[in-house]
C-alpha cells in the first residue's frame, strides 16, 4: 500500500499539503472511472437489461428495490473500517468484489443466446444487483469519509461539485455510446444483448483502472475512536446526535418521493414514447450536462450561502419535475428534452445532501454517520420503487386508461403525480436543520 499521509515531525507541513492536494486529485480521477461502473448499470441500461429477460414494470421496480436494500451493507462500513484502521484497504477489497460482479452481470445475456429461457435469469440479476449495491455503497461511504479527511469544511461544497461535474460527464458520454451501441446491437440481432455485454464489460475494466489509482492514493490517519466501535453502537451513533437527526428524516422521506417514479422514466420513454435507446440517452445526456455545467456555480453557493438554502430551492423546483413529465406525449416526445432541464438541480441536491452529511457528523466514528445517512436514503427508495412499481402494474391490470379532455392517462402518469406531492411535502422538513456557521465561507 502507498503511504498514508502523517503530518509527523518527519514530515513537513508543505510535504503533508503535497501529499493532500495529491489525494485529492486522485480522489477526483478515480471518480470518473467509478462513475463508468454505474453508469452502466442504471437507469437506461438497468431498464434496458429488466426488459430482456422478460420483465415489466413491477419487476423494475423490484430490481431498484433490491439494489438499494443491498446498500444497508453500508451500516457494516464503519466497524469493519475502525478494525482494518485504513479506508483504502476496505475500498480496495469491498471495490474489487463488485468490479468482479459485474463481469458476471455481463455474461448473463450472452446465456440467452445458449438456448437458456431469459425469465430464468432474471432473479439471478436481481442477486448481483443486490451485491453489488452491498459492496458498491459501502466502498462509496468509505470514500466519502477519505474525502471529508483531505479536504477542510469550508471547501468542501467545492470538492464535491466537481467529483459531481466529472461524474456527470462520464455519465453522459456513456448514456450517448451506449444508447447508440444498443440500437446497433438490435439492428444487428433484433435485441440488445450483445449490446448490454458489451457495455457492462467497459465499465468493469473502467472500474478496475479506477481501483488501481485508489491504490496510489494517500490516505490521512483515521481518527480513532475512544473506545472500540461495535455494529450497534454504530447504528445507534447517527441517532444519539440531535443535530443529525432531521437530515435523516428529509433524506429517508425525499428518497421515498422520488423513488416512487425516479426509476421508471426510461420505462415511460420506451413503452409508452416509443423512443429508441439512443433518444432516451440523449433525453438523459441533455438533463446530465445541464447539472454538470452548473455543479460547481451550486458548490459556490453552498459554501457562501449555505447548502440548506440552496437545497430548499432544488427540492421545490424536483417536486414540481414529475408532474411535468405528463405533457410529455408520443406526439410531443422532444419536450422531454425541455422536461429534463430541471434535472440541472440534481447536482445540487447531491452536493448538499453530503456536504451538510459531513459538516453535521463529527470526525469520529464519520463513516458510521455517512453510512447511515446513505442507508435510510436508499431504503426509502427502495419502498418507493417497489411501491411505484406494483401500484403501475395493479392500474396495468385493471385496464385503467381513461381519456381526460381528449388526454390519454397511463399507469405512470399516476406515479408522477403522486411523487410530486409527496416531494413538495418534505420541503417544510428542511426547517429542523441547522447547519454549522463555521462550514461557510465568508470569502467566496
Amino acid at each position: 500500500m502507498s503511504s498514508s499521509v502523517a503530518p509527523t515531525q518527519g514530515v513537513s507541513g508543505s510535504a503533508d499539503s503535497r501529499l493532500r492536494r495529491r489525494g485529492r486529485a486522485l480522489l477526483l480521477t478515480e471518480s470518473a472511472f467509478a462513475r463508468c461502473v454505474g453508469a452502466t448499470l442504471t437507469g437506461t441500461f438497468m431498464t434496458a437489461m429488466v426488459l430482456a429477460f422478460g420483465g415489466r414494470v413491477d419487476s423494475l421496480g423490484l430490481t431498484l428495490g433490491a439494489g438499494q436494500v443491498g446498500a444497508a451493507g453500508m451500516l457494516l462500513a464503519n466497524p469493519i473500517i475502525n478494525r482494518l484502521r485504513s479506508r483504502r484497504r476496505f475500498c480496495l477489497i469491498w471495490l474489487g468484489v463488485v468490479r468482479t460482479l459485474r463481469l458476471v452481470v455481463a455474461a448473463l445475456p450472452l446465456l440467452i443466446y445458449e438456448g437458456v429461457d431469459p425469465r430464468s435469469l432474471y432473479w439471478p440479476f436481481v442477486g448481483c444487483v443486490f451485491v453489488s449495491w452491498f459492496f458498491g455503497m459501502s466502498g462509496e461511504v468509505s470514500r466519502q469519509s477519505w474525502i471529508a479527511a483531505l479536504v477542510p469544511p469550508a471547501r468542501r461544497g467545492r470538492f464535491i461539485s466537481w467529483r459531481t461535474m466529472i461524474g456527470m460527464l462520464v455519465h453522459a458520454a456513456v448514456l450517448i455510446a451506449g444508447g447508440k451501441l444498443l440500437d446497433h446491437s438490435e439492428a444487428l440481432t433484433g435485441q440488445p444483448l450483445l449490446g448490454l455485454a458489451g457495455l457492462i464489460s467497459f465499465g468493469a475494466v473502467m472500474g478496475w483502472i479506477g481501483w488501481a489509482l485508489l491504490y496510489c492514493t494517500p490516505e490521512p490517519p483515521m481518527v480513532q475512536p475512544r473506545r472500540p466501535t461495535g455494529l450497534l453502537r454504530s447504528l445507534a451513533l447517527p441517532f444519539r446526535r440531535a443535530r443529525f437527526r432531521p437530515l435523516l428524516l428529509l433524506s429517508s422521506a425525499s428518497a421515498l418521493a422520488t423513488g416512487v417514479c425516479g426509476g421508471f422514466f426510461s420505462y415511460y420513454m420506451r413503452n409508452h414514447l416509443q423512443m429508441s435507446w439512443a433518444r432516451i440517452g440523449w433525453v438523459d445526456t441533455a438533463g446530465l450536462l445541464a447539472g454538470m455545467m452548473c455543479a460547481p456555480l451550486f458548490g459556490r453557493w453552498a459554501d457562501r450561502f449555505g447548502a440548506r438554502r440552496v437545497l430548499t430551492v432544488t427540492m421545490i423546483v424536483k417536486g414540481v419535475f414529475p408532474a411535468l413529465w405528463i405533457l410529455v406525449t408520443p406526439t410531443l416526445w422532444p419536450l422531454a428534452f425541455v422536461v429534463v432541464l430541471a434535472r440541472t438541480f440534481n447536482s445540487a441536491g447531491q452536493v448538499c445532501r453530503l456536504r451538510l452529511s459531513m459538516n453535521l457528523s463529527p470526525a469520529r466514528d464519520q463513516a458510521a454517520f455517512l453510512a447511515m445517512h446513505l442507508v435510510l436514503m436508499c431504503l426509502g427508495g427502495a419502498v418507493g420503487a417497489v411501491s411505484g412499481g406494483q401500484l403501475s402494474a395493479f392500474l396495468e391490470r385493471a385496464q385503467f386508461a381513461p381519456v381526460v379532455a381528449g388526454f390519454q392517462v397511463v399507469p405512470l402518469h399516476v406515479l408522477f403525480l403522486v411523487s410530486a406531492v409527496l416531494r413538495l411535502a418534505c420541503v417544510p422538513l428542511l426547517r429542523f436543520i441547522r447547519e454549522p456557521r463555521r462550514s461557510m465561507d465568508g470569502g467566496a
